[in-house]
């Protein structure tokens, strides 16, 4: 299959390297270093998955570069705030009867995807493994909690295309499943983000450090519990019935497969970076207040997320200038 990787960075890079292993045309659209590293001396993969280095990955810097070429599968991994932006871009190289595919974090990016080329070329994804780019051209595959799932939003893709795709990504080495519930599995990849993610990068903690604390874990439990109470007034169906469910899941199960973890949250604090809470905490604040529902935890944990990015996103312009 003709793949095309917007946003090549760690979990576009792994999922991109993969797929070319298992035999797929793939092209990555990423940061120039990177780009320049593969194309020079091919991509390495190392971590929990093995090491692996590919040679056959085409690599480029902008749509421009692509003309009017057009893919069968646009696989997006940008980071939420520059999802309208790629997909805009991504849009005319989905091929007619091609499909596009959000691997993101956050609420809202499937319906920007839609908006751009269709809900009947739109899949939305739930990825909870991590990478990071170590240096251009080389990703490690740091951590792995349950497979990825994809489906279609609204149901109107073909269960049978869903599960070619899913089947296309499993076959490649990332454990992957079609879903009819994609939506569900979405919010519950909100749910562990909006818990662990703030509090990582305003503490400099790991999962498991946030989980051993009984402090934070109550925060935890108060953000998950405002979470679902959003859900239920917008008419939102989760796996769940109640906090408590998702909670033991949380703490006996995911939490211990990421325990070592940081959330690249932090990271991007510390790069100077902007971060992803206003789709994931901020979503939440947001939609509670369309509803009447207050989420003071969740408002909290997002003001702090944001004087951290002030505060280092001036830091590290001053460094540069």
């Amino acid at each position: 299959m003709k793949i095309l990787i917007m946003g090549a960075g760690s979990i576009g890079s792994v999922f991109g390297g993969f797929l070319a292993e298992g035999g797929h045309n793939v092209t990555l659209v990423g940061r120039p270093a990177h780009m320049s590293a593969i194309e020079r001396d091919g991509l390495r993969i190392g971590g929990i998955w093995g090491d692996h280095h590919v040679t056959d990955l085409r690599t480029v810097t902008s749509c421009e570069q692509l003309g009017s070429e057009t893919f069968e599968l646009v696989i997006l991994s940008v980071k939420t705030y520059d999802t309208k932006q790629a997909i805009g871009e991504a849009a005319p190289l989905v091929a007619p009867d091609g499909l596009a595919v959000s691997f993101q974090n956050g609420l809202g990016n499937a319906d920007i995807v839609a908006d751009a080329v269709g809900v009947e070329r739109t899949l939305g994804g739930m990825v909870i493994f991590g990478a990071h780019v170590d240096e251009p051209g080389r990703v490690t595959v740091t951590v792995y909690a349950t497979e990825v799932k994809v489906g279609s939003p609204t149901g109107v893709v073909d269960p049978a295309r869903v599960d070619k795709i899913a089947a296309l990504i499993n076959s490649s080495g990332i454990p992957t499943l079609g879903t009819d519930e994609i939506d569900k599995h979405i919010w519950a990849k909100v749910l562990y983000n909006c818990a662990l993610n703030p509090l990582s990068a305003i503490l400099n903690a790991t999962y498991g450090e946030l989980a051993e604390e009984p402090g934070t874990r109550r925060i935890m439990d108060m953000v998950v519990e405002e979470a679902f109470a959003v859900a239920d007034a917008r008419g939102v169906e989760l796996m769940w019935d109640k906090p408590e469910q998702f909670l033991q899941l949380f703490y006996d199960n995911l939490v211990p497969a990421t325990a070592g973890h940081y959330a690249s949250m932090l990271d991007d604090i510390k790069r100077g970076k902007r971060t992803e809470i206003e789709a994931l905490n901020g979503a939440i604040v947001g939609y509670g207040k369309e509803l009447n529902v207050e989420c003071p935890v969740n408002e909290v944990l997002s003001g702090f997320v944001r004087v951290l990015e002030q505060v280092y996103g001036k830091g590290s312009h001053a460094a540069q200038a």
